[in-house]
């Protein structure tokens, strides 16, 4: 008898480090989280895309929802193309991913990461575009009537 309640004990215990270990693990069939956030982030691009180029030389009155849902379709099957991927295992992904929120809000969050590093790299070159083109003009940053600080404009001499 006290063969059975050690054995029955390990196999509890093992099975709860089985489990235990697949705690992170995505299933079979399921897109990992960097590659659900590729294609989420392509998607996003893509309503966006989308949204300006029907808007171009058109009032909004114009477009209607069926236009814009045919269009976002298109770009998204073309989406899950070039990330060789078909329509039916970005929903099965998409389903286990709605159904754990804390691993859907982490994708969101590493999708906000990689806007933002894109946005700060645009910004940086711009900026150096713009200081370079000052420069040719005979301007740096050290001509106060070209770039003035926040303080100087508050300056009431009158």
């Amino acid at each position: 008898m006290k063969n059975w309640r050690k054995i029955a004990g390990a196999l509890f215990i093992a099975a709860l480090m089985a489990a235990c270990g697949e705690a992170d693990r995505t299933p079979k069939g399921v897109l990992g989280k960097n590659e659900m956030r590729d294609i989420l982030l392509d998607m996003n691009y893509a309503d966006v895309f989308a949204r300006e180029q029907m808007m171009e030389g058109r009032s909004s009155v114009d477009i209607t929802e069926a236009m814009r849902d045919s269009a976002s379709k298109t770009l998204y099957a073309q989406i899950l193309l070039l990330h060789k991927t078909d329509r039916e295992t970005f929903m099965k992904s998409w389903q286990f991913y709605e159904s754990h929120p804390d691993r859907l809000e982490a994708i969101y969050k590493d999708m906000a990461d990689v806007v933002r590093s894109k946005r700060e790299a645009i910004d940086s070159t711009e900026r150096a575009r713009n200081e370079r083109e000052q420069r040719k003009l005979g301007r740096t940053r050290m001509d106060s009537l070209f770039w003035p600080s926040p303080d100087s404009l508050k300056l009431n001499i009158f």
